[in-house]
């Protein structure tokens, strides 16, 4: 189907004309305070009820905005002087409220209207004008599901997701009227009417209908009380792919048996997003556990997940798998960990510098055997497939870095005798590792895809001399590393502790 066939197709579900009761929801309850009584100037001072439209003789003083009362309508409104400019008095709202398609009542639809009340020009002639600026449409039998947004000019183009349209984005300020009862009776008697749709606010539920179409496990989740799992599918946090969406019977959504459900749910509470992302993980884990038929039980597999930071970071720890099982993953990155302590300082830099190795491995063509995959010594091996391996940068990563550079640039920091300077080429990373004699020159090209991101910590003496270098990595420090992969002093570490307060906090992002 064409884009004008489509668009002409979704728009026939609507009306031509505002429903009486969306209109009497504009005018008496949206628009309540766009009312007014105009008066004029001389000594027959007459005043003019914008609501009942009604001339009256005004007797006594106003003040300019000053509160009155019709005596014809008996309208709460406000006093405005006619002779005075009227430029900006125009008075606006948006009103969303659901309605059956009026050609197949088995069709939900869902439309933000713009309601308007303009008094700039002939104040005795307003009438609410009104405009659709984004309509819903949700086919249940058709698998039909599509947002589509207005333009002034009076033609609409189709949305992929069912966000707020960007007409109200754009307008925080605008007052908005939400018609609760409608959807009740807009949903009822439809495909939607028990898929559980109540327990989602009126957002959620444009969100929720076309996920109840695609997927029939939303729906089961729901009448579970698991409500929480659908909401951070609608809110795109992360859920670890620990959720098969097609499924429709419990055990199965969660990929595991009835008996390891059973068990996960009665030691994890998933009473919010939070817990949710918690239980979601270790589900991720028992379902890994499962696959592998690893020798090790659950709670240890558990604790070694917990201890090398694997939930922040899971791709490092795929990475890793493909050469190895989970068991010998980490019982030799506990031996690497208890090994050089003083240098990994937290369990999860060992898998970072083993998959940095195993990386160049790969760059440098060697085979990989169980001998490359466990070297005795990890950052030596590390150390020097360094020396080995040559980066460069091209012109692709020089357009990325500068445009990488100006979403990143906020995190410059000084403090005392420390700055953090924001790389602004590729090639700027890549001299960092030559210089320090580590691998952050492999992570230019991750760099500039935005995959993580590289800062310096230079000393303000001399800037143009590589000091430490910094990794962070979802709002978080990842990792500090000096020349040869040294830890960071304490110095140093106090210095990234209040880097961390001041640029990666909520506060500090908010701010941005």
């Amino acid at each position: 189907m064409e884009h004008d066939e489509l668009i002409e197709s979704l728009l026939a579900h609507f009306p031509t004309e505002v429903p009486e009761h969306v209109q009497f929801e504009a005018e008496e309850k949206a628009l309540l305070l766009s009312r007014y009584i105009f008066v004029n100037s001389g000594k027959n001072r007459t005043g003019y009820c914008t609501h009942c439209r009604n001339t009256f003789p005004v007797e006594a003083p106003i003040k300019q905005d000053g509160q009155g009362e019709c005596p014809a309508c008996f309208s709460k409104c406000k006093y405005k002087k006619a002779w005075l400019g009227r430029k900006t008095l125009i008075d606006t709202a948006c009103i969303l409220h659901c309605q059956k398609s009026v050609l197949n009542p088995s069709v939900v639809t869902v439309e933000w209207l713009y309601a308007s009340r303009d008094y700039r020009d002939d104040f005795r002639n307003v009438q609410t004008e009104y405009m659709a600026v984004a309509r819903y449409v949700y086919d249940f039998e058709n698998k039909i599901c599509q947002k589509i947004e207005s333009v002034w000019n009076g033609r609409w183009w189709t949305e992929g997701g069912f966000s707020t349209p960007s007409f109200l984005q754009n307008r925080s300020f605008m007052d908005r009227k939400i018609m609760y009862g409608t959807f009740e009776e807009g949903i009822s008697g439809t495909p939607f009417q028990y898929s559980g749709w109540q327990k989602y606010d009126y957002e959620n539920v444009l969100k929720y209908l076309p996920l109840v179409v695609k997927y029939p496990s939303v729906e089961i989740l729901t009448k579970a009380g698991l409500d929480n799992f659908v909401l951070a599918k609608i809110y795109g946090h992360k859920t670890f792919s620990a959720i098969n969406w097609s499924k429709s019977k419990l055990h199965h959504i969660f990929k595991m048996s009835k008996q390891d459900f059973r068990l996960l749910r009665e030691n994890n509470v998933a009473s919010s997003l939070y817990h949710t992302k918690d239980f979601l993980f270790k589900a991720w884990v028992v379902q890994q556990w499962r696959k592998e038929k690893s020798r090790m039980n659950i709670e240890e597999l558990q604790n070694y997940m917990k201890s090398f930071a694997v939930e922040d970071d899971m791709k490092t720890l795929k990475f890793i798998r493909k050469f190895t099982s989970l068991h010998r993953l980490f019982n030799y990155a506990i031996k690497q960990f208890k090994k050089d302590e003083k240098h990994f300082i937290r369990c999860h830099q060992v898998l970072i510098t083993w998959r940095d190795y195993l990386m160049d491995c790969q760059k440098l063509n060697v085979h990989i055997d169980d001998e490359i995959i466990f070297p005795k010594d990890l950052r030596k091996a590390h150390e020097e497939t360094i020396k080995r391996v040559k980066h460069y940068e091209d012109e692709l990563m020089r357009k990325k870095a500068k445009e990488r550079y100006e979403k990143i640039k906020h995190y410059e920091f000084e403090l005392g005798q420390l700055k953090i300077v924001v790389p602004h080429t590729a090639k700027e990373i890549i001299d960092e590792g030559n210089k320090l004699s580590h691998c952050v020159g492999g992570y230019a090209q991750r760099h500039v895809d935005g995959q993580t991101t590289i800062l310096f910590i230079r000393k303000t003496e001399n800037l143009d001399e590589p000091f430490y270098t910094v990794e962070v990595k979802n709002e978080k420090v990842s990792q500090v590393r000096g020349t040869k992969n040294n830890p960071a002093t304490e110095d140093v570490q106090a210095f990234i502790e209040e880097f961390k307060k001041q640029k990666l906090t909520k506060k500090a992002r908010k701010a941005v």
